[in-house]
């Protein structure tokens, strides 16, 4: 085994090339047509078009109906940009088409062949193969909305001559030419001879098979995997099946109402686009039956109910009874709080649930907080990359998900649910408004949930606290491609930045002068995660509202997240309308002074007892260094693991300031959803607020200063 990791690390490197590195600043890829710069080069339209064995695939993308969503794909492969095509061959399409009974491609209805078209392009980042290694899905979407699932195999030579396709490591023992390669969405995989064509607008991958993606809802997906029966029964009789195949896309979203924006951010121009879509998505933790049965003795759905009720009480039912059926599907109900709690709201991949830029993996977790489609709660999503708290033995698996698992920092021994990441190659985990995995158990919103999961320092960076984001494609992972600014020439954007007019975000409310604008991913950028929200105004005045996470009663320290800078205004933080404190000013100026900070590791001229008291007369005054395990790479296009790394928690002196300020201290309620005002005090020459990330620190954590025992700097 030992030989073949290595012939298969070999291989991969065989077939890595190089991305297209370009050193970009600020915004937006996706432009209007007429903005596009064409090589004179040869691009990808020209790459398919002058190899034969293509033609049936030109013909699709020639007979698609691109033009109906407002572009035609053949003209836009054919201008600068970076693209990814995993083209099939003239072989794959002659045996899609005699799968769906279709004589040529010009028999294929033209929507169809748009559908597969873009399920076969991706417009925004140019994937070579090693960008594909250790991935579940591509991290960026394709042209038809939906990500495309990886699948790392082997190829060998099978007795016919033909190749044959395995993730099996025993299958390939004894064979000969056995080559690394990817399959994809459970369809084609990558010729490995023909893989990681550049032409001058991104790369080209040949496939075996014409792709494709599931129409189904992700609760109906579940109707074709016979090992999570019971989970899926408890779905469909709690009504969330129902509920969830209603909501696919919000209709009445029209982008074409508002225009995208230039709003300068202080040091460049941000080319902000509108949301194109607004569709509904949930992530599924589904538990299977084997582990429902073994574990929790669970055999049918009144065993089922009778679980969920001893967690979270309520009324003795037989479920069988045609008359309680719509008690089951009460919001109260202990059996849909358990199916609800084991459901996000958003739709999330899985090598997406948590956030990797920026973060140093051997110094913490990356974590994040999602509320789930039980009112009012929270779950905790954490990927294990810090070995020293990894025990094997306990059946922890390094790198992988878990939910709800406890803080081993402060002593918790509850280990949390596994999220697989290997997932079933026999089924379908997307659908086109969710996706699902299995898990190893079942998580909940009981009170030892409460007590010790959440004895903890909740980090939720803005990003997750609107789900719209997520399900569409937000934050989706491209990157770099270059254009200019219409507002200042000498500038270039990279990633899309966002503006959100009211009714987008379901949660939040701005005041109409207010422009609240999400700045994309950078690891160069001075923000937690690589990117940040920013609440912008042509006349000088901001006010906005959106809910708090929620978290189980009782005290909490609430902080911010941001980087004071000189361009920052002065606003007010009220919770459910009353004010907290006096106003907080973002500005860098004097910033020393008034808040005493000062670097939190190197040379500071502090002994042990002298730092723990420079750290406490911060806290006294409302300030915490940023994060010691968060960081910005210092330089543009370098990758995460690049060694100039500048970390937050000594960045406070030189012009900008990265911290976290202590916004008030409130008892919260858990059955109340709690709301956020930020308003305006100071704001002149359009001066921003930054809004990075929240914190909610419970007393337990905050409250502790005795050491060993005080909340870390992470």
């Amino acid at each position: 085994m030992m030989k073949l990791h290595r012939k298969l690390f070999l291989a991969l490197s065989l077939m890595a090339c190089g991305m297209l590195g370009l050193s970009l600043n600020a915004c937006s890829d996706d432009i209007p047509a007429d903005k596009y710069y064409t090589f004179t080069g040869q691009m990808m339209s020209d790459y398919l078009k002058e190899n034969a064995q293509y033609s049936e695939f030109v013909a699709i993308v020639n007979r698609a109906s691109g033009s109906q969503r407002g572009v035609n794909l053949m003209d836009l492969i054919s201008t600068y940009g970076q693209f990814t095509c995993f083209a099939p061959d003239n072989d794959a399409v002659a045996a899609f088409l005699k799968q769906g009974g279709y004589a040529s491609v010009s028999d294929i209805p033209a929507d169809v062949c748009d559908t597969i078209a873009r399920t076969h392009l991706l417009n925004g980042r140019a994937y070579n193969t090693q960008d594909m290694v250790g991935s579940n899905s591509l991290s960026t979407v394709n042209m038809n909305d939906r990500y495309l699932q990886v699948q790392q195999g082997y190829v060998f030579q099978g007795e016919d001559g033909l190749p044959v396709y395995t993730t099996d490591t025993l299958a390939i023992e004894g064979k000969e030419d056995i080559r690394s390669t990817f399959r994809l969405n459970r369809s084609g995989y990558i010729a490995y001879n023909e893989a990681n064509d550049s032409v001058e607008n991104g790369i080209i991958h040949h496939v075996t098979a014409v792709l494709s993606s599931s129409n189904q809802v992700v609760s109906d997906l579940l109707d074709d995997n016979p090992g999570v029966k019971l989970f899926n029964q408890a779905m469909r009789l709690t009504g969330i099946s129902a509920w969830m195949r209603e909501r696919v896309k919000d209709e009445s979203w029209n982008p074409d109402a508002y225009e995208p924006r230039s709003v300068y951010s202080g040091a460049q121009y941000d080319y902000c686009h509108i949301p194109e879509t607004k569709n509904y998505g949930f992530t599924v933790f589904v538990c299977p039956d084997s582990v429902l049965q073994k574990r929790y003795k669970i055999t049918d759905m009144q065993s089922f109910y009778d679980y969920a009720r001893g967690i979270y009480g309520g009324e003795q039912l037989d479920v069988n009874d045609a008359a309680n059926a719509g008690k089951l599907m009460e919001k109260s109900s202990p059996l849909r709080r358990l199916i609800a709690y084991n459901i996000l709201n958003t739709k999330a991949m899985y090598d997406n649930l948590v956030c990797l830029t920026s973060i140093d993996k051997t110094l913490i977790n990356p974590t994040t907080w999602y509320g789930t489609l039980d009112s009012l709660t929270s779950i905790k999503v954490e990927k294990l990359t810090m070995t020293r708290y990894i025990d094997r033995t306990a059946g922890d698996v390094q790198n992988d998900i878990y939910l709800n698992r406890g803080d081993m920092k402060r002593g918790s021994t509850t280990r949390g649910i596994h999220v697989l990441s290997k997932m079933d190659e026999d089924y379908e985990i997307e659908g086109v408004n969710g996706v699902y995995y299995i898990t190893n158990g079942l998580v909940d919103y009981g009170q030892k949930t409460k007590d010790d999961v959440f004895n903890t320092r909740m980090r939720v960076d803005m990003y997750y606290m609107f789900p719209e984001l997520m399900t569409n494609n937000i934050r989706d992972g491209r990157t770099q491609n270059r254009i200019a600014d219409s507002n200042n020439p000498d500038k270039t954007v990279t990633s899309p930045n966002y503006w959100f007019p009211n009714g987008y975000l379901d949660n939040v409310k701005v005041n109409e002068d207010g422009i609240f604008l999400f700045q994309s991913q950078h690891n160069t950028y001075w923000s937690y995660e690589g990117d940040e929200f920013n609440l912008a105004s042509d006349v000088n005045s901001y006010d906005i509202e959106f809910n708090l996470p929620s978290v189980p009663s009782g005290t909490y320290q609430i902080r911010l997240g941001f980087t004071a800078m000189a361009t920052r205004g002065i606003c007010q933080f009220y919770l459910d309308g009353v004010p907290q404190g006096v106003p907080f000013d973002m500005r860098s100026d004097n910033f020393i002074t008034r808040t005493g900070w000062f670097p939190l590791t190197g040379n500071h001229g502090y002994d042990a007892e002298e730092l723990e008291a420079a750290k406490k007369n911060m806290h006294n005054l409302g300030w915490y260094h940023g994060p010691r395990s968060a960081y910005n790479v210092i330089g543009e296009g370098h990758p995460d693991d690049y060694s100039d790394r500048s970390y937050f928690c000594n960045s406070g002196d030189g012009g900008h300031a990265i911290v976290r300020y202590v916004l008030g201290t409130a008892n919260l309620d858990e059955n109340v959803q709690h709301r956020v005002r930020i308003k305006s005090v100071w704001a002149v020459g359009t001066a921003l607020v930054m809004l990075d990330y929240f914190e909610l620190v419970p007393k337990s954590v905050y409250g502790v200063e005795s050491a060993g025992k005080a909340e870390d700097d992470m």
